[in-house]
């Protein structure tokens, strides 16, 4: 997507509540950082270390396939600063193609196309986006603008209801005097009692023909129950089975 268009998909996702968004685009950014860090240039207590950055479960990928806005009927326009004011109506049409996949596999998990319409008339409808900043306050008020937004709108619905079909997983971060450390937390909406099932990792199958990875085998292991939850992480109380360790799966059921 567009700078702007995907500004507007990451805050919409993220005033969902729903998810903990890992934006790569400043990437860059953050690991040149981490090499200041590395090579003495920042103090000690505040550098960045590598290898905390968070890992994404589910990839969203998108493509801005239509963006057009046509202006139909009559009536005399004039332009100042770049925003023009006329008659007749402005026809606003935005798609965009979004795609789900497994970062694990690669794996395209869904698709869809999220699309709409404004139509504006009369001053209102005559706004050029001409020297407009996509995903701005003043973009938002044109009829391209409002279509994006309501294109975007439909986007996160169908990211939403994706995801909730998507098992949810954590991992074991430590075990200690029968409690299991686990990661997610306030953040990820878990609360005292929640209940939880543990599964140990076999051997990574691999398709000998193709050579992708095709899971690995599960066992299950035990059950446990949140005992106390932190902003990131949570202990959770053993309730069955033993043998846990660190990076067992977690899942809700």
């Amino acid at each position: 997507l567009g700078k702007g268009l995907t500004e507007m998909l990451i805050t919409s996702l993220q005033e969902t509540g729903r998810f903990i968004i890992v934006e790569r685009k400043a990437l860059k950014d953050i690991l040149q950082e981490q090499k200041l860090g590395e090579e003495g240039r920042l103090t000690p207590q505040t550098a960045p270390k590598r290898g905390r950055l968070l890992g994404a479960q589910i990839l969203v990928r998108g493509a801005i396939t239509e963006f057009e806005q046509k202006k139909g009927g009559g009536g005399i326009g004039l332009m100042y600063k770049g925003i023009g004011i006329g008659g007749g109506k402005l026809r606003a049409h935005v798609a965009l193609d979004i795609r789900l996949y497994d970062t694990t596999t690669g794996e395209i998990i869904s698709s869809k196309r999220a699309e709409a319409e404004a139509v504006s008339k009369g001053l209102a409808g005559g706004v050029s986006i001409e020297g407009i900043t996509i995903g701005g306050a003043e973009f938002e008020k044109t009829p391209l603008g409002k279509a994006a937004r309501e294109a975007i709108e439909k986007a996160v619905e169908y990211i939403v209801e994706e995801m909730e079909k998507q098992p949810w997983v954590s991992r074991v971060i430590k075990v200690k005097d029968n409690l299991v450390y686990m990661v997610g937390g306030e953040d990820m909406g878990i609360k005292e009692g929640d209940i939880f099932y543990v599964y140990s990792l076999g051997e990574e199958l691999i398709d000998p023909a193709t050579g992708i990875s095709l899971g690995r085998e599960e066992e299950k292991v035990g059950k446990i129950r949140v005992k106390e939850v932190k902003e990131k992480y949570s202990k959770a109380e053993i309730i069955e089975g033993k043998g846990f360790k660190p990076g067992d799966l977690i899942r809700d059921r």
